[in-house]
């Protein structure tokens, strides 16, 4: 118990968490007042709502998104490789073997180059998720973003920091946090911490790692955000972000439907969103007074100064993420069509299936 109680007191240091003549007494709830200031211990809220939130999303991938994905002809059916023991170990060894050791194999085998390289196509494509199971999880994703989006758009629009920044830090620390704010907070940090483990086991995509830095830091900050009562920045934060998320998901499920044309204006639409919120408002407003104007209106700490940094993190992400979108951008405009999201592994068609395509990207 002592050791517990010296790891707290170490941890929660008010030299770190707080700016100078502050300290956690201030944020402490008092009887009577109308005040009311999240605490560090309802974080475990976190944890039913990410378990709420996956159950939601496996009775609405199953109950509504599956059956809409298949009246469009989507399958969840794979093409599969007739098992073979000699592909099978050049296929463990490498998904893409060299010349030489195809040209090898057709040496031991009765196989010719065309077959084999046949054979790891559909092998390759046979562990890859289904169409089907892709357009499920854009779908759940879609109408999170949007319902999500919504309400906290609700919330915050009618809060006075919405329209003025600097509100999120004057009056600092006691500043009161609605109902509904508080649980927009926790709704969405429960849902990036069902992301952080369900990404383990959904559609794997090029920027795996990527989209893990992504969560561990929007988490972090959250959850950090939350405990030193940071949460006005942090839901402007959290209502930004989702705004392009829905644009994202809706082009998506538009690709996987052969619905080119709004496909194409989804994704136009979405870049333009993507540069004004997390290119334009998200550094240039945000960032921006979460550095100087908190450091002018309530003074500055160590935890705000990580904090801020792990803003930028976020923004890098942005950028890096924006390179891609420009990539799909470019050829769209070139060949005429958005043809894929170059950060999911796409499907490769092989020639006895007509109906296998490029997959769509998939985003978090």
């Amino acid at each position: 118990m002592d050791i517990l109680m010296n790891f707290q007191d170490w941890f929660f240091t008010e030299r770190f968490w707080l700016p100078g003549n502050t300290t956690w007494n201030e944020l402490r709830n008092i009887p009577g007042d109308h005040t009311y200031i999240p605490q560090a211990y309802e974080l475990t809220l976190i944890f039913p709502a990410a378990a709420g939130l996956f159950i939601i999303r496996k009775l609405f991938e199953t109950l509504v998104a599956a059956p809409v994905g298949r009246s469009y002809g989507l399958s969840d059916k794979k093409v599969t490789a007739v098992p073979n023991a000699a592909l099978e170990n050049l296929y463990k060894q490498s998904q893409y073997p060299e010349r030489q050791s195809i040209e090898a194999l057709t040496k031991q085998t009765d196989l010719s180059d065309k077959q084999i390289q046949r054979w790891l196509r559909r092998r390759r494509n046979q562990d890859r998720s289904t169409r089907l199971t892709k357009f499920t999880e854009t779908a759940w994703r879609c109408f999170y973003y949007l319902a999500i989006f919504i309400y906290g758009l609700c919330v915050v629009s009618q809060e006075s920091w919405f329209w003025d920044v600097k509100d999120c830090f004057r009056g600092y620390p006691r500043q009161h946090v609605k109902p509904a704010v508080f649980w927009y907070y926790i709704i969405e940090l429960g849902f990036y911490l069902s992301l952080l483990f369900s990404q383990f086991v959904d559609v794997k995509r090029k920027d795996f790692w990527e989209q893990f830095v992504h969560h561990i830091a929007t988490i972090t900050l959250m959850a950090g955000s939350f405990t030193a009562n940071y949460t006005r920045i942090g839901a402007l934060i959290l209502c930004l972000h989702d705004a392009s998320d829905i644009l994202l998901e809706s082009a998506k499920l538009a690709r996987y439907v052969e619905k080119r044309t709004l496909c194409d204006a989804l994704f136009g639409i979405f870049t333009i969103s993507w540069a004004v919120t997390r290119l334009t408002i998200f550094p240039y407003v945000i960032i921006w007074s979460a550095v100087f104007d908190s450091r002018e209106q309530s003074g500055s700490s160590p935890f705000l100064v990580i904090l801020n940094g792990l803003l930028i993190v976020l923004l890098i992400l942005h950028i890096f993420w924006f390179c891609s979108i420009m990539t799909v951008l470019i050829k769209a405009l070139q060949y005429g069509k958005v043809d894929k999201d170059v950060r999911s592994a796409s499907e490769e068609s092989c020639e006895e299936d007509a109906n296998t395509m490029n997959g769509a990207g998939q985003h978090s």
